[in-house]
């Protein structure tokens, strides 16, 4: 399975290239990466980490997608076009790699659309996610924690590192930076892993072609200078005459112009203390230029001396700014870098010990889903049934599916009305869609529906009438081998659908040491950052402790056929004992019967939705849970409860639902509600094909 890992810069990414490099030294070569900046800078050159990899460790980058802002309507349009083209060109490498290293886009001014574009992207994609701060103002790091905090972000996070490569140790030791201090006040009890990296002086090295560059150097420099890398610097000040403390030659020694008017105390110090690589002057013009020419010449100095029209606070922010990650062409110092920083953020990829026992609470998101469940339905060859050929809804989504070549599908009614509703509605109907003419073969299940229902005192003249109807029809070809699945409920009720269903096609026997075979009903909630189940909501108006338990472990095995591992929630008003009542009892013994049934399953119960669903609230509410607050399937304890909360989430959580998806039958068959979109009946019949598999 592909391990996504994003990398999130709180404010500047200076650095970040480091930190991007150390996380391939973990991987590379063992595993097969491929690195991914989907949202490159407005300036579009070639990257130092795209570069670096390529060069020094033969990795391959992601070529992003790019559109010019200005060609669309409005900056919401244009981040939604960027997203969905991004991702799809993620998800079409996803299957080749081990890891993916994605680097967010960097937010220096706190900028909404930016901080969008991160949880927007992030919640698209299962995702492991890293925030990298280097920013010395600890308000704005708080002011980006907080943000990203009210957006739900946190979820899936490995940890927050800050580097602390280019500040001093007053910043390191603040307290806001203390793992207790964190854990307490900044994220309450929800343990978040913090690495600090410790400001390293054999690690700095400045390459003097780019820092002359950055700061706009007049005069002409030797090439010769391309190749020398800067240790340190020394600030001229008037006491650094008096207290000097000596620094390897590879210093370089600021000074402004101001000094000419004290050239020869400047002088003497030079000239005693021969330690610097060159000279740099700010607040350079040609007159003093001239001067400190003619001052070179006549004490023969020797050292270089270069000039710039930058004042001299410009070009210290300049350099104390300087990403020192664009040294693209010096292995050794890239060897050093990666090799000190992934010491420190080893553990948060859990390759040590000590933290083998850490939760990360990945969520499948649902643009992820979506994608699998036509990956998945694609791999399966099968024929799904759509008794209500005749409806522009049906006819339109059958044609999608057969158009992505993912299944066969058969439409059940007259040819000549479903071509002529495809002509009035812009239809081409795909050669892989089969129509059958209910006419031409109701006669051949006539006397087979009159054996199956003769002992509920079902005679022929009956069998004749109702085979008729497209949905008992329909429901005999998948009993008897036809097609491999039936979706409909357009025309009919979900209570003949239920029935037609049971009474032809038949319940599954299953667990039958432990309770009666039941069909239930299951709806998947697609959330903005992850899918929930949530049972029974369609069909069990007010299920025993038996039926319960059964609804669990039904519900439990069709999220497994969807890769989504079990972890179950017994709900209840009542979290634990804290509350009693008849129902409060029948959650609880349902639960212990699926744990004496399924003992490996993730369940709990009775529990409140909160403590089910949200790490802090069950840190508080139920510490011992096994759920840790992050449960994906929810049984409820009656159609009533299940009904009226899976109609609120829908709602105000603006969630996309599929279903019911009803589960329990012989042979897969889902209802559609009579409202159904044609993407509703697209979503039905994928998780159709998917059910068929194992029926």
């Amino acid at each position: 399975m592909t391990r996504t890992i994003m990398v999130i810069p709180l404010g500047n990414s200076f650095g970040l290239t480091s930190v991007i490099l150390s996380l391939v030294k973990l991987f590379y070569p063992k595993k097969k990466i491929i690195f991914f900046k989907p949202f490159p800078d407005s300036s579009h050159n070639i990257y130092n980490t795209t570069y670096i990899l390529k060069k020094y460790f033969s990795i391959s980058s992601i070529q992003p997608i790019l559109h010019e802002k200005e060609k669309f309507l409005s900056k919401k349009i244009y981040i939604k076009k960027i997203i969905k083209d991004n991702l799809e060109l993620y998800y079409s490498y996803k299957k080749k790699y081990d890891i993916i290293l994605i680097e967010g886009k960097k937010n220096n001014n706190n900028n909404y659309y930016i901080h969008n574009l991160n949880i927007i992207f992030s919640n698209k994609i299962n995702v492991e996610l890293l925030f990298y701060n280097s920013n010395n103002n600890i308000s704005h790091f708080i002011q980006q924690i907080e943000f990203y905090k009210k957006n739900n972000i946190f979820n899936n996070i490995l940890g927050i590192i800050n580097n602390f490569c280019n500040s001093n140790c007053k910043l390191y030791n603040n307290i806001i930076f203390k793992k207790e201090y964190f854990d307490k006040y900044i994220f309450y009890k929800n343990k978040i892993n913090l690495i600090n990296i410790p400001w390293n002086k054999k690690l700095i090295f400045f390459p003097i072609h780019e820092i002359f560059k950055s700061i706009k150097i007049i005069n002409k420099i030797k090439q010769e200078y391309n190749i020398h890398l800067i240790k340190s610097f020394i600030l001229y000040k008037k006491q650094l005459l008096n207290n000097f403390i000596y620094i390897n030659n590879f210093s370089i020694l600021f000074s402004s112009n101001i000094f000419i008017q004290k050239y020869d105390k400047f002088v003497k110090f030079i000239l005693n203390n021969n330690i610097f690589h060159s000279i740099i002057f700010t607040n350079c013009n040609k007159y003093n230029i001239c001067i400190l020419k003619k001052i070179k010449k006549k004490y023969n100095i020797h050292i270089p001396f270069f000039y710039t029209i930058l004042i001299f606070r410009k070009v210290m922010n300049i350099i104390k700014n300087f990403n020192i990650n664009s040294l693209k062409n010096d292995q050794i110092l890239i060897k050093y870098i990666t090799n000190y920083i992934s010491k420190y953020i080893n553990k948060i990829i859990f390759l040590d010990n000590s933290f083998k026992n850490k939760i990360i609470h990945t969520h499948y998101s649902s643009i992820l889903f979506k994608k699998n469940l036509i990956e998945k339905a694609r791999n399966i060859n099968c024929n799904i049934l759509l008794p209500e050929g005749n409806e522009e809804r049906i006819i339109h989504a059958a044609n999608i599916i057969s158009n992505l070549n993912i299944a066969h599908c058969t439409l059940l009614g007259n040819s000549n009305i479903i071509y002529n509703i495809a002509k009035n509605n812009k239809i081409n109907i795909s050669k892989n869609i089969t129509i059958i003419n209910p006419t031409d073969i109701y006669q051949d299940y006539i006397e087979k529906l009159f054996l199956l229902r003769s002992h509920k005192g079902m005679n022929l003249k009956s069998a004749k009438h109702l085979v008729q109807d497209n949905m008992i029809l329909g429901s005999l070809l998948l009993r008897y081998g036809q097609v491999d699945g039936m979706v409909c409920g357009i025309k009919y009720t979900t209570a003949d659908v239920l029935r037609t269903a049971i009474q032809i096609i038949g319940i599954k026997d299953t667990e039958k040491k432990y309770f009666n075979s039941l069909v239930s009903s299951s709806f998947f909630m697609l959330l903005k950052d992850r899918v929930l189940i949530y049972s029974d909501c369609a069909v069990n108006i007010n299920p025993n402790i038996h039926q319960l338990a059964n609804i669990a472990i039904e519900t439990a095995n069709l999220s497994m056929l969807f890769n989504i591992k079990p972890k179950i929630a017994m709900l209840s008003y009542s979290t634990g004992c804290s509350g009693s009542g008849d129902t409060v009892e029948k959650v609880k013994h349902a639960t212990n019967l699926v744990k004496k049934i399924k003992p490996n399953f993730i369940i709990d119960g009775p529990i409140q939705y909160d403590a089910a669903s949200n790490i802090v609230i069950s840190n508080i509410k139920a510490p011992l849970s096994p759920l840790k607050g992050n449960a994906n399937i929810f049984i409820f304890p009656d159609l009533n409860s299940g009904n009226i909360t899976y109609k609120a989430v829908q709602q105000s959580a603006n969630a996309y639902s599929i279903g019911p998806i009803l589960q329990g039958l012989n042979r897969p068959v889902n209802d559609l509600s009579r409202g159904a979109t044609i993407d509703d009946i697209v979503y039905t019949i994928l998780v159709t094909i998917i059910q068929s598999n194992i029926s």
